[in-house]
């Protein structure tokens, strides 16, 4: 068994003769408990530093009151832990099944073996709540293939269930006054292996701008990749970073080789359509779902709610199975995997070499395509697929514009608000269509099934070719 919990903590660089000072610094802190460890971490990765990649650690320690395995997830400002309290030298199964798409097959083995001798200070309130934990730690890398710092001494503050962010500034400020500095590496591992930020260079070249929007797109998908592990349902953000990367590749197609870009393509557009399935459903869930709730009662005539509630449920369940065998499957693997190499050597072409403000162009040319597609869409008698596609070509605009906001300025920022609802319109739009022919389907079941009656799905058809006849004349009046 597992338990999880969001980390929060400041680290500090201090000297030997570095003297602690009083940490009673706010009157929640009731009590001020000291005890000493000695803890030695061994930390785990691939031959190719993957975990590392991604500002993951593993580790196994032994010692102090939670020896065991920790894996530490990033989460923005703070950090996921996960502890394992098994004591047995290999990687607990259930912390390699959520690594598997970060590691991609690569066997997890020992890199480096850390010592502390920690005295740690539970700070407590009136009820006996923690509110922070402040470790005074001595390091020692027992590793002989360790690049970094050999030995130091460090302070790290991390915040209990009960503490709070002003607390965290006001220790921090306590031990700042004393003689303490703001750590530069976030953790003992990164200083153990001497990490450093890499260069950036070529970011006043188009390359540079493309590829910072694509590694945000990258490491979307990878943290999805361990959320949707961890059974929180991260399906729509991964999804839209899996179209934004499409989407990029597509609009600034020039800038990379042509073969390298249709395999990435391909591949995308099949995870993007697992995923899809999932977060359609969901969708499709919450509207049919509100829709029959609003109705007045005596519009709702036989078991529609507990039928929409079973078909959609099951069709999400199946399509979250299919999500799940694919995420543990060769095809997605190898997926991440190319990922990975686009993330580590883009394949750009010479026209990538261009300056930035190129950006404009390509942003242009997506702009176009958008307003040409809508323009068919809103001829009388299109069919409803080209506003769908419409859509689509409004999603690549918005996207081009994001990408090309640091060169685009304000004006870029006014095409992404416009385009935002306009992208809410067509989403409208699209819903009722998916809606309209699942009801379509289930009144012509309930109308001739015993006990069910057609007539409430009918209701909610109607409604639904209703949304769709008002938002097509919204776009057209306010966009065509």
């Amino acid at each position: 068994m597992s338990d999880e919990h969001r980390e929060r903590e400041d680290k500090y660089d201090v000297t030997s003769g570095f003297a602690l000072p009083d940490l009673s610094v706010d009157a929640s802190i009731e009590r001020v408990e000291t005890s000493r460890y000695e803890l030695e971490a061994t930390y785990f990765d691939t031959p190719e530093g993957f975990l590392q990649r991604h500002r993951i650690t593993l580790r196994r320690r032994t010692g102090g009151k939670d020896a065991g395995w920790h894996l530490k997830l990033p989460a923005e400002s703070s950090r996921i832990e996960i502890h394992v309290a098994s004591q047995g030298r290999a990687v607990p199964r259930e912390l390699s099944a959520l690594l598997l798409g970060i590691r991609r097959g690569r066997r997890l083995s020992p890199t480096v073996t850390i010592s502390t001798v920690r005295e740690a200070h539970l700070l407590t309130d009136g009820d006996a709540a923690t509110v922070a934990e402040v470790a005074d730690d001595t390091v020692h890398v027992l590793s002989a293939d360790a690049e970094g710092v050999r030995q130091w001494r460090e302070v790290e503050v991390e915040l209990g269930p009960a503490g709070d962010e002003h607390l965290l500034s006001v220790i921090g400020q306590r031990l700042r006054e004393a003689g303490a500095k703001p750590s530069a590496s976030v953790s003992k591992l990164a200083r153990a292996r001497g990490d450093v930020v890499p260069d950036t260079p070529g970011h006043k070249r188009l390359a540079g701008l493309v590829d910072d929007y694509l590694q945000a797109q990258y490491q979307a998908i990878f943290e999805g990749d361990l959320a949707l592990r961890r059974e929180v349902n991260a399906v729509h953000r991964t999804r839209v970073a899996v179209r934004r990367l499409r989407s990029t590749v597509r609009t600034f197609g020039k800038l990379f080789e042509s073969a390298a870009a249709d395999a990435l393509e391909a591949e995308l557009v099949w995870i993007a359509g697992v995923l899809g399935a999932v977060r359609d459903l969901d969708i499709l869930q919450d509207r049919l779902n509100t829709a029959v709730a609003t109705l007045p009662g005596e519009f709702v005539l036989g078991p529609v709610a507990g039928r929409l509630e079973s078909r959609l449920s099951a069709d999400r369940a199946a399509a979250y199975r299919r999500l799940r065998k694919a995420m543990n499957g060769k095809r997605y693997l190898a997926l991440l995997e190319l990922l990975e190499a686009w993330r580590v050597d883009p394949p750009f072409t010479e026209a990538a070499d261009a300056r930035r403000a190129a950006a404009s162009t390509y942003v242009a040319k997506a702009e176009r395509r958008m307003r040409k597609r809508l323009r068919a869409a809103l001829e009388p008698g299109a069919p409803e697929e080209l506003l769908h596609r419409a859509r689509k070509a409004e999603k690549r605009y918005r996207y081009a514009c994001e990408l090309a906001q640091p060169v685009l300025g304000q004006q870029s920022e006014q095409a992404i608000k416009r385009a935002k609802s306009l992208q809410k319109l067509l989403g409208e739009f699209q819903d009722a269509v998916v809606s309209a022919d699942v009801l379509r389907r289930l009144g012509a079941t309930a109308g001739s099934s015993s006990g069910e009656n057609g007539f409430t799905y009918g209701v909610l058809l109607a409604q639904e070719w209703e949304v769709m006849r008002s938002v097509r004349d919204e776009v057209r009046r306010d966009y065509g």
